[in-house]
């Protein structure tokens, strides 16, 4: 009985999910080393699965592993610059023949319909085509990489056409010019600018070495990722996933995600559970995002006192915010302060309030609240907090679209008490981390 409550119990936290990514468009990059393991079977069901749930799909694979096999068998020597294969005339047939053999068995695996398996009865148009235009890459530090493109134009338009009709797209890490030549492209490249000409909502990469660094965080956000590649944290293809990460983040792409592809289920775990699996790179900075000062105090009084005059925010005093300054985040455009909050944690009991959460009205459309409660919510993990509580009259559903729930058996810690006033009946809100 208690297995099947389980059962209940997750399904029921899949739901929002499920319902959040229908009539999405995910770009997902799958290395050929789980394509080629016992692990891509399990993975081919979840696929079809997504795309019953009416997720668009845009499928890459790479080929790296399998080229190098190719090479290896022919005695061709793999040579390598930037991190990127320099693919000249002699190894260029074995790279497109490792490439379509890639190609080949993915699509294989993607049109099963066995009995007794999660494929039973799925019927699954996989479609693939020459929608990648490629260019060399050219000379690079005096060294000509040959046949190593990069992406020159994709089609989008007729991509996002065939996902309207409920078509999955595969796409090989090959670019085509307008004068016939084929190039080899770097798979990873290929699938942000996919996701990014798209807009896709999330680009999934599921590879290897993906670790990097040690105990690598569910989530960072693109100044988390630009830090770790200033302090030269992890691998060189590590890294390279964190610049391709934060390049489809400033493109438009909503969510990144790094699976690490010996994880069973790990794309599940990753898209239906709210700890997921891997990695995710959100876009929580807005461009002028920073840690608050004691000289953004005027700025902040200005932007809140409305609020507060309305009975929206609890009022707080110069002397407050002066002492509570280092909690705050705020973000500055033209040199006026356009929105705040503060994550104020109180350490002893485990919790933090999420406090002056305020945005300009010129600015409220802008994404900026949702951005913020975000930054706080990270802000309060990594310090260890088990739960956020916030204080509202106005604003109660807003915070439960984002996760929160009305607690009014929550008990306010004797500090925030004493500066409680009752008779605004601020509805209590509460949110585990």
């Amino acid at each position: 009985m208690g297995n099947k409550q389980e059962y209940v119990q997750w399904f029921r936290g899949a739901a929002p999910y499920i319902k959040a990514h229908r009539k999405k468009t995910f770009v997902i990059l799958i290395s050929d080393g789980v394509i080629f393991s016992d692990r891509f079977i399990g993975l081919v069901h979840d696929i079809a699965l997504l795309n019953h749930l009416g997720i668009k799909l845009v499928l890459l694979h790479g080929s790296r592993e399998r080229i190098d096999n190719h090479l290896a068998q022919n005695n061709l020597e793999s040579r390598f610059h930037r991190n990127i294969r320099i693919s000249d005339e002699i190894s260029m047939p074995r790279i497109i023949q490792a490439i379509n053999e890639v190609k080949s068995y993915f699509e294989s695996h993607l049109s099963m319909g066995l009995p007794n398996t999660p494929m039973s009865g799925s019927e699954i148009s996989l479609l693939s085509g020459n929608f990648v235009t490629g260019m060399p890459l050219g000379v690079i530090d005096g060294i000509d990489m040959q046949h190593s493109g990069k992406v020159r134009t994709i089609k989008h338009q007729a991509i996002q056409d065939l996902l309207d009709q409920n078509h999955i797209i595969l796409l090989s890490n090959i670019g085509y010019s307008r004068t016939g030549e084929v190039f080899n492209l770097p798979a990873e490249e290929l699938a942000s600018e996919v996701a990014s000409v798209l807009k896709a909502d999330k680009l999934v990469f599921i590879q290897k070495d993906l670790g990097g660094i040690d105990s690598p965080p569910s989530s960072l956000s693109s100044r988390d990722c630009e830090a770790l590649l200033e302090a030269g944290e992890g691998s060189a293809d590590f890294q390279g996933l964190l610049r391709l990460a934060i390049r489809a983040i400033q493109s438009q792409v909503k969510r990144v995600h790094l699976i690490d592809q010996a994880v069973d289920g790990g794309l599940l775990l990753e898209l239906f559970t709210r700890d997921g699996c891997g990695t995710m790179v959100t876009n929580l900075f807005y461009e002028g995002i920073r840690a608050g000062t004691i000289d953004d105090i005027g700025g902040i009084l200005s932007l809140i006192e409305p609020l507060e005059a309305s009975g929206v925010l609890v009022a707080r005093s110069r002397e407050q915010l002066e002492l509570e300054i280092a909690y705050f985040n705020v973000v500055e455009k033209d040199g006026m302060i356009i929105a705040s909050v503060a994550c104020i944690p109180d350490r002893e009991n485990g919790i933090a309030e999420i406090a002056c959460l305020a945005v300009h009205p010129d600015y409220q459309r802008a994404g900026l609240g949702n951005q913020l409660l975000k930054l706080a919510e990270l802000e309060a993990a990594k310090q260890n907090i088990l739960l956020c509580y916030a204080l509202t009259t106005r604003t109660s559903h807003w915070f439960i679209e984002q996760g929160f729930v009305e607690n009014s058996s929550f008990e306010l810690p004797q500090a925030r008490r004493v500066s409680y006033n009752p008779d605004r009946r601020s509805k209590i809100l509460t949110k585990s981390i």
